[in-house]
């Protein structure tokens, strides 16, 4: 260990000083003896102290016949090194210290990182650094783990963005390892000829696991100084050899002509994507130039490409940009949602786009975007909010390993406008023969855009339909000729670009009322201690019948759907400039919250509140946004098992709460005069509370709530809201309940609820408990029936409490057990747990404590973080800003033989009910032999 502070003096540490003007870090870089690149955080307001190594490995190394090596590897460096041999000791120590760890696999980059609670940074830094100085690979683990990959991408296999983009892979020149499967199975991790699976990890771990080839960030509340002693002392012993020569690929695309690919989806849904082959952009960091293009194809503006299919009721969405480097290319996408309509008039949607990026190669490169994206880049990146260390030395090693290291911070911004000739080259490259378009539906394909009788094949690794083609000569014309018949014009001025981001000089502790009237209560907090000109304003109308049957739930989402698209052009422009907004639906009515830059943010809310009294849906867009509806609610089924499972329980135990069956069913017979009487009635009588936080002084406040009330006054009718309860649950209660999914995957969800301080305030007390014995399983949850038994991928203990509902989950999604194996694995675990968890040792028992209040204590570090919990406790009827202490109160009275007596009620069901959630048949056996009884969410108790 590395003692010796010669290597730490202050004259060793190279400041970064191009950084934030809002970012109170102090960043340092240092080189270590054996190469490797360190770059020091130290954050004044970090409570969590975090760490990420990353190495210039990833899938494109995949070596031949072994795809998906790189990312088993990753998998691999969990399991134990030499000096810490047990496979779970680095997740165990970090999980029981309040962290979190996680890792992922790129093209080109592996990234390892975590966070946890400062007194045990040091040794998780130990744990941590071992796996790149000597990790075990051991031969038995390596035959075991490789189901977890499996799992991995067995649970993926209906991920759409997955599916169809390894189909996409099949128009890329086989030659690049872009075209390449990279997730990894049983059928690509396994032991060849001569090439034992596990002396393969060893020679990528090897060739590519050096010094000189990782970055490594520490972030800390701790001086520079102390960060380079730690960095000496636990990562010098990482081997140093010689560098990996830099790899040269081929093309991504070698035709000299646009290809087309059809391709099915299991959802409903239709996208057209436009792929073009552009060079690297990797090394533009400074002006990335692709941002013009984006600029403009993405641009929702009136008169842009957007707003002009929008108006016609073709499209969803836009989106337009470039993807990381792919060698020496890399890819500029243009991904377009269509409506059906949008999907029957496919070439109509064509012929503007491609009309769009004529003008635009032909048009003069605008200064006034250039300029603008320049002042937009540099006015976020000095106004950014606080970033948590974990996702900041997630971000910044990854980073390291592809730009000059005193770039790290400012590669974030743009730092000079792009050269017009560097706009005009990229502009030239989108050309057909670099061009590649993906139409994706799962109803009528445009088959007159494919040169003969498409032929269907079906993608090996995730089972998908698709169909390469050559384009027609008419679909070549469209590519080609379509600048004659353009109606799009290029975007206008940003006048909502803020001019004053002065800070306000009032400071208030808590929210207080402002304005109260019959029917309208307005708070305020004068909050500028984030240092940032920015606000958040929260109006709630809140109206009877609201969501009390599924109609009414469907046409406030079926309002609040038709208003955002309603005014989505004029909403553009301030987005981009730093202004948001969000209108949603909710139990007692409707919210409007702004968020942003505060300079013209209160104009813009009463201008969001003007049109939405003004608003009034044409038939033609309610038959529309009814029709996606049906498609969202349809499409919900095929989420992931898991998040299912998690909403099926929330539906299951709410009080009046509607299941997608129901919805479906009511959306049905919903007409348009229905929409109109509901929101007439909504728009009629309502009250409103509202909140204004941030860099906005009382006065300003109090200007903005006299605004809205003066137009909403005659309208205002007092009202108690309604509180969203749960169902009644008595102890020992067993059920199970089957919801609806297309996942092959059989997942099960076994909760522990605790019954007996339900709805009243010993509920707070009760969820303390739970807190701390979720933190007390998690680990040996996840070791026992995702490492050592392989049940399945995603696997986890979770603490679901919710309102005043204490509940414990354990989850595993598997994709070759069945219900009963999964439910008589919790079982056996729980068990366990009965045994173990009496004989806690008092350490054991106080790090799972003090890891609680750990998280419980730590600050609010952005504006947002505080506005919403203070908004959460306004909107109700009896507002409480005292939550999080009574938590920190009652956690910190909780002493060992209180929760170990709570262990033993617990776990002998005394209080307790469980609920299964599945979605695969129920057992037989179970329902005979343990008395479990079918739930069902339309009753109004379980």
């Amino acid at each position: 260990m590395m003692q010796n502070n010669t290597y730490v003096t202050q004259d060793s540490l190279t400041p970064i000083l191009n950084k934030s003007t809002s970012d109170q870090n102090t960043y340092n870089l240092i080189t270590l003896p054996n190469h490797l690149k360190v770059l020091l955080i130290s954050d004044p307001k970090a409570e969590r102290y975090s760490a990420s190594l990353s190495i210039k490995v990833g899938n494109f190394q995949d070596p031949s016949g072994q795809q998906g090596l790189a990312h088993f590897l990753e998998h691999m460096l969990f399991l134990g090194t030499e000096k810490y041999p047990e496979p779970g000791n680095y997740q165990t120590y970090i999980n029981t210290n309040g962290g979190t760890h996680n890792a992922y696999t790129s093209t080109n980059k592996t990234n390892f990182y975590f966070d946890i609670t400062p007194s045990a940074y040091e040794n998780a830094l130990d744990r941590f650094s071992q796996f790149f100085i000597s990790p075990l690979f051991s031969e038995s683990l390596t035959q075991r783990e490789k189901n977890a990959v499996d799992a991995e991408y067995k649970a993926k296999l209906t991920d759409e963005s997955r599916r169809s983009t390894q189909a996409l892979k099949t128009l890329i020149n086989p030659k690049h390892p872009y075209s390449r499967f990279s997730v990894g199975s049983l059928d690509t991790l396994k032991d060849l000829p001569n090439k034992p699976l596990r002396e393969q990890l060893l020679n990528l771990y090897e060739e590519h696991y050096s010094s000189e080839n990782m970055a490594l960030v520490l972030v800390a509340n701790l001086p520079p100084k102390k960060l380079a002693e730690l960095a000496h002392q636990y990562f010098s012993s990482i081997p140093s050899k010689t560098k990996a020569s830099e790899e040269n690929y081929p093309e991504l695309i070698t035709t000299d002509k646009p290809q087309l690919q059809f391709f099915r989806p299991l959802i409903n849904s239709n996208t057209l994507n436009v792929f073009y082959q552009i060079d690297a952009q990797g090394e533009n960091y400074k002006t990335q130039p692709t941002r013009y293009l984006s600029y403009i194809l993405g641009n929702e503006n009136k008169g842009s490409l957007y707003a002009s299919l929008k108006s016609e009721g073709l499209i969803n969405s836009i989106s337009a940009g470039a993807s990381s480097d792919y060698g020496s290319n890399a890819l500029f996408s243009i991904k377009i949602r269509l409506t059906d309509e949008g999907l029957s008039q496919i070439d109509t949607v064509a012929q503007r786009l491609f009309a769009t990026i004529s003008l635009l190669k032909s048009s003069p490169v605008n200064p006034l975007y250039l300029q603008e994206g320049l002042k937009l880049s540099q006015l976020m990146f000095n106004n950014q909010s606080y970033v948590a260390p974990i996702n900041l030395a997630r971000a910044l090693s990854a980073r390291m390993l592809d730009i000059p290291s005193e770039d790290t911070l400012s590669s974030f911004r743009l730092e000079h406008t792009a050269s017009q000739s560097d706009v005009q080259a990229l502009l030239q490259q989108l050309s057909p023969e670099n061009l590649l378009i993906q139409v994706i539906t799962n109803k009528t394909f445009p088959q007159d855009w494919a040169k003969g009788t498409p032929t269907w094949k079906k993608e090996p690794w995730y089972n998908s339909e698709y169909s390469n083609n050559l384009p027609s000569q008419s679909l070549s014309d469209t590519i080609n000729f379509s600048a004659k018949t353009t109606q799009v014009g290029l975007p206008e001025k940003n006048n909502f670009i803020p001019e004053s981001l002065k800070l306000v000089d009032e400071t208030d502790q808590s929210p207080s009322i402002i304005l109260q009237k019959k029917g309208m209560t307005y708070w305020n907090k004068s909050d500028p201690s984030f240092n940032k000109p920015t606000a958040m304003n929260f109006i709630a109308f809140r109206f009877d019948n609201a969501a009390d049957t599924p109609e009414h739930t469907l046409l406030n989402r079926l309002w609040t759907r038709l208003f955002n698209d309603s005014v989505s052009e004029s909403t553009y422009a301030p987005y981009v400039a730093g202004l948001g907004y969000s209108f949603y639906p909710h139990t007692n009515g409707v919210t409007l919250r702004t968020s942003g830059y505060s300079d013209k943010q209160s104009t813009y809310t009463t201008w969001l509140i003007d049109q939405i009294f003004l608003f009034r849906p044409s038939p033609e867009k309610f038959n529309l946004a009814k029709k996606q509806l049906e498609t969202d609610l349809s499409n919900q089924k095929s989420r992931q098992a898991y998040s299912n499972a998690n909403s099926a329980l929330q539906t299951l135990i709410t009080k009046n709460s509607q299941t997608i069956e129901q919805l479906e069913d009511a959306l049905k017979s919903l007409t348009l005069e229905d929409l109109q009487a509901f929101t007439k009635k909504a728009r009629n009588e309502f009250d409103i509370v509202a909140y204004s936080t941030g860099n906005i002084t009382k006065q300003q406040s109090t200007q903005l709530a006299q605004s809205i009330y003066q137009r909403v006054e005659d309208r205002l009718t007092p009202r108690e809201p309604l509180e969203i309860e749960t169902k009644e649950l008595s102890a020992q209660q067993k059920h199970h309940y089957q919801f609806n999914s297309t996942s092959s995957d059989c997942v099960v969800l076994y909760t522990l609820i605790d019954t007996s301080g339900q709805n009243t305030q010993k509920a707070i007390i009760e969820k303390a408990y739970f807190a701390i014995l979720k933190k007390l399983i998690s680990s040996p949850f996840y070791q026992e029936l995702r490492t050592n038994q392989q049940l399945g991928y995603i696997v986890g203990a979770q603490d679901l409490s919710i309102r005043k509902t204490p509940i414990l989950g354990l989850l595993i999604q598997s994709p070759n057990k069945d219900t009963l194996t999964l439910v008589t694995a919790m079982e056996d675990f729980i068990q366990e747990q009965k045994e173990r968890l009496p004989n806690l040792s008092d350490e054991e028992f106080y790090q799972a404590k003090n890891a609680l209040l750990s998280e419980l204590k730590m600050t609010a570090k952005n504006l947002s973080d505080n506005a919403l919990n203070e908004w959460h406790q306004i909107a109700k009827p009896a507002p409480d800003f005292q939550t999080k202490e009574e938590w920190i109160e009652n956690v910190e009275k909780i002493e060992i033989k209180d929760f170990l007596a709570f262990i033993k009620r617990k776990f002998e069901s005394a209080d307790t009910a469980k609920i299964i959630i599945h979605n695969k048949a129920f057992p037989q056996e179970l329902t005979e032999q343990q008395s479990w009884q079918e739930a069902s969410p339309m009753s109004p108790k379980l």
